[in-house]
């Protein structure tokens, strides 16, 4: 069974919005009887910015409003 949870990974003010932002990950971690088969002891699912949905109204491209996935802004 796998447990996924939010985890904040970094916090920054951003220069497009002019809003303080929380960079967050959702993690999924592996069964104890998983993880001695592989190296990695999470897998992270997505990353998303508390801004996204601010964002993605103002069309502005970036990977964690999940619109560029080549655009990282930070």
């Amino acid at each position: 069974m796998a447990i996924e949870t939010w985890v904040v990974v970094g916090q920054k003010n951003c220069d497009l919005i002019q809003q303080d932002v929380e960079l967050r990950e959702q993690r999924v971690y592996a069964s104890a009887d998983f993880l001695r088969d592989f190296a990695a002891a999470y897998r992270v699912r997505a990353c998303v910015c508390t801004a996204a949905i601010d964002c993605n109204l103002a069309g502005i491209s970036c990977k964690w409003a999940f619109n560029a996935p080549a655009t990282d802004r930070f």
